[in-house]
């Protein structure tokens, strides 16, 4: 097995983060190609792409918004047990579906809302 760390932000960016937003979509991109180059293979290629998490990073400990870090590792662990490509707990799976032409909208509202919590 081959397991990845990616983000939410790979399926929906931020702005203020925006390089990290888009090396996590490089990677998830990188990701998709390779599970299916190793289809054939016995090789499985996982994707874990965490929410916002109450950790140190962007000092979220204390964000509402974000998932407390035992939650998140409990999911985890739990898709970890299942045949799953992709460890979505459940705060990321919002981020995950495709919006389609509403891309933009559900993009810009993120970042609105985001806006607001690094201004408070």
């Amino acid at each position: 097995m081959i397991a990845y760390t990616t983000s939410v932000l790979a399926f929906v960016p931020i702005a203020v983060t925006a390089v990290y937003s888009s090396t996590k979509a490089a990677l998830h991109s990188y990701i998709l190609s390779q599970r299916f180059m190793l289809r054939a293979t016995q090789v499985r290629v996982l994707e874990i792409a965490p929410p916002w998490v109450r950790t140190d990073l962007m000092n979220s400990r204390e964000a509402e918004q974000a998932i407390p870090f035992e939650a998140f590792i409990d999911e985890t662990i739990a898709v970890l047990g299942t045949e799953a490509d992709e460890v979505l707990v459940d705060g990321a799976k919002l981020f995950r579906g495709n919006p389609g032409p509403e891309e933009r909208g559900l993009v810009n509202a993120f970042n609105a809302q985001m806006m607001e919590v690094y201004a408070g």
